[in-house]
């Protein structure tokens, strides 16, 4: 009881290791308690288990296993081809899972081992074989598509993981017919390998043969085309190539090759465009300036003589100038012969400035003329070029035509050699063995899952029912719901008055109650009638009696009072008279029988006793008989339903809750609660009575 009251008052875990402590000793005290749940669902899934290996017949699984590889052997270019991808692999190994699993390899091992009209098969697989048809269908064909499905559904392809080996397994009650079907699946899987092999062989060949037709025809094409081509293009024939291609042409350049006149052409380009600048510069020079002054006039011989002549002239006109006048006939003459001079001066430096002019017009046209000529042998080139591009274009044509033929060519010679005789690309490796044990039913883990079942089922069952089921049958759920701690528990006693060693632990703990130890007064109630209260009270009162305290009883309950006749006492006068004025408290206090226990019983059944009770006649009574014993225990009616039980928690020290086992709800029971506490008493806890089973806390009390 000391460890239920300390768990009550532990602080919550502030981290999140607590927490979970806490929630795991929740669990296992509700596992704890519903502990009958776990086990018999258990023991029924155990059973269970029993139960379906002993009704369940025997299957036996045989296991064949081939090999697939990436490249039958043998294959026509597997030499040249590459490694396949890990993607590739894969793909390849779930196909032959899928062809395993198809219904045309299941018709396949029917034919093979003459499944259809064998009674054998239906009995190995545990079934009963139609004897009749259906519909439209005969008897036959059904039978003949029960057979594809009993095949298809009791096969087992595995492929261990990243292998190339596929386990083909048949499960069924024959060990015999296991083994034959297994080997079967894998023998006609063989088969079915080697045959689209080889249809896909010649299907290859047939297309290999066309497009090898298509390549010579485009092959003699492009050779008859370079021909036409090079004998328009007047191309030369090279006299290496063989008898298949003789059109290759070859370029020689004669002497007065094109690309030699046009370095000869832009050296004279250079030399004309370098004598038109020249002339352009003495042209422009002579065309702005005096044609006296020009250096090819001053350079002029014949404009040299004319110039002394004139130099002559104008000294000689000096001379006569100071002798005669200007009208002197010998001066107009001298004036003449200048005049003659000058004019003959201006008409020769005119004619030297024009042949100026016709020489830079000269070059000019030679320029022109030459860059002409350049441009008509560009033109001719770019001409020349393009032929060369597109012979080149054709020769490469042949040569890919050539080489595509002479590729096919090869790849069908080789096909051709190895047809007939190419290796598939399934292989066998093991064969199927006639299994000498069962493969199901397993008893290890038919019994394992049966436990794990009902270890589950059971789990839900407790979890349901601490969900739904509300009652109160602990100490935790007495806290949990309605914050009492628990004083006690005691077990089932029917009506009989209870013994008295049970509430010894009890009647101890009472005694720590409160600060002042034992309260002097302390009522006993319960939420509703026949939890066993006065039977609690009867022997709470015989507990504390064996620890020398002195006890008055006081049968508070004035509707049905029961203490008289626990105490094999006769019922007189009591709490009704002494209330009323008609006696005094101690002239109807009766000895009870029991040492240290004296009995103040109800008396005369008042028509309302709730009014009586709260009366301050009431008051002053425990106050006059307070001091006469060390506690006064009272035995209180029922709180839901009734007004006395308030009426009296308001005139006493404290109060203890009788609760029964299994019988109280949290919501019924937390309403008479908050109920007496509002009355203002002090509840120093409760004590659950009739109890089933063997719970911890009266374990607890038992072992103490």
């Amino acid at each position: 009881m000391a460890a239920s009251l300390a768990s009550d008052h532990l602080p919550p875990p502030s981290d999140q290791t607590g927490r979970f402590v806490a929630t795991a000793r929740k669990s296992w005290l509700i596992l704890r308690r519903h502990r009958v749940i776990l086990f018999v669902t258990m023991a029924l899934s155990l059973m269970a288990g029993l139960l379906v290996i002993l009704m369940s017949t025997p299957d036996y699984r045989a296991t064949a296993s081939v090999e697939v590889q990436d490249i039958p052997a043998g294959a026509a270019g597997a030499g040249a081809s590459g490694r396949p991808s890990a993607e590739d692999t894969e793909s390849l190994m779930q196909t032959e899972l899928e062809v395993l699993r198809s219904r045309a390899l299941a018709q396949q091992v029917i034919h093979d081992l003459a499944l259809v009209g064998n009674a054998t098969f239906f009995d190995g697989m545990g079934r009963r074989r139609p004897t009749e048809g259906k519909g439209a269908l005969t008897q036959r064909q059904i039978e003949y598509e029960q057979t594809v499905g009993l095949l298809r559904d009791n096969l087992e392809v595995e492929l261990p993981g990243k292998s190339r080996v596929l386990r083909i397994s048949f499960v069924s009650a024959d060990p015999v017919l296991s083994a034959r079907v297994a080997n079967s699946y894998a023998d006609n899987l063989i088969r079915a390998d080697l045959k689209r092999g080889f249809e896909s062989g010649v299907q290859a060949r047939r297309f290999l043969l066309g497009e090898l037709d298509g390549a010579r025809g485009d092959l003699a094409r492009a050779e008859r085309d370079l021909s036409v081509y090079v004998a328009r293009s007047g191309a030369a024939v090279d006299p290496q190539l063989d008898g298949k291609a003789k059109t290759k042409p070859t370029i020689a350049p004669p002497d007065g090759s094109i690309a030699t006149r046009l370095t000869q052409l832009n050296a004279f380009r250079a030399q004309a465009l370098a004598d038109r600048i020249a002339a352009q510069k003495r042209w422009e020079s002579a065309r702005s300036a005096s044609a006296e002054t020009l250096p090819e006039v001053l350079g002029n011989g014949a404009m040299q003589t004319l110039m002394t002549e004139r130099a002559q002239a104008r000294a000689q006109i000096v001379e006569e100038r100071q002798f005669r006048k200007d009208g002197h006939p010998e001066m107009r003459e001298a004036r003449a012969r200048l005049a003659v001079l000058d004019d003959q001066a201006q008409s020769l430096a005119n004619t030297i400035r024009a042949s100026l002019r016709d020489q830079y017009e000269v070059a000019v046209r030679g320029e022109k003329q030459i860059a002409s000529e350049i441009a008509d042998l560009e033109q001719e080139a770019q001409t020349e070029q393009g032929r060369d591009v597109q012979r080149g274009i054709m020769q490469r044509s042949v040569d890919t035509y050539r080489m595509l033929h002479d590729s096919l060519l090869q790849r069908y010679r080789d096909m051709a050699s190895q047809a007939g005789f190419q290796a598939g690309r399934i292989q066998p490796l093991d064969k199927a063995a006639v299994p000498a044990n069962p493969f199901s039913p397993h008893i290890g883990v038919t019994l394992l899952i049966a436990a794990l079942g009902g270890i589950a089922i059971g789990l839900l069952l407790v979890a349901a029912r601490h969900m739904f089921d509300d009652a109160v049958t602990s100490a935790d759920t007495l806290a949990e719901r309605v914050g009492l701690p628990l004083i006690g528990a005691v077990p089932v006693t029917g009506d009989a008055p209870q013994p008295p060693e049970i509430f010894a632990p009890i009647a101890a703990s009472l005694l720590l109650a409160s600060a002042d130890g034992l309260p002097r007064s302390l009522l006993v109630t319960s939420a509703q009638e026949g939890e066993g209260k006065s039977l609690t009270v009867h022997a709470l009162a015989l507990a504390l009696a064996s620890l020398d305290k002195r006890v008055l009883v006081i049968d508070g309950d004035m509707r049905r009072p029961v203490q008289h006749r626990l105490f094999r006492q006769p019922a007189g006068r009591g709490i009704s008279e002494v209330l009323t004025g008609q006696a005094r408290a101690r002239d109807v206090i009766i000895d009870s029988g029991v040492p240290g226990v004296a009995l103040l019983p109800c008396g005369a059944v008042p028509p309302n006793p709730a009014e009586l009770l709260s009366t301050n006649a009431f008051d002053a009574m425990l106050a006059d008989l307070r001091e006469d014993y060390d506690t006064l225990l009272i035995d209180a009616p029922p709180i839901l339903g009734l007004d006395d039980t308030p009426a009296l928690g308001a005139k006493v020290q404290a109060s203890l809750m009788v609760v029964e086992w299994g019988r109280n709800h949290h919501g019924g029971l937390r309403t008479a609660v908050d109920r007496l506490r509002r009355s203002g008493v002090a509840i120093v806890g409760a004590i659950l009575t009739k109890q089933q089973g063997r719970s911890v806390d009266y374990d607890y009390h038992r072992a103490g």
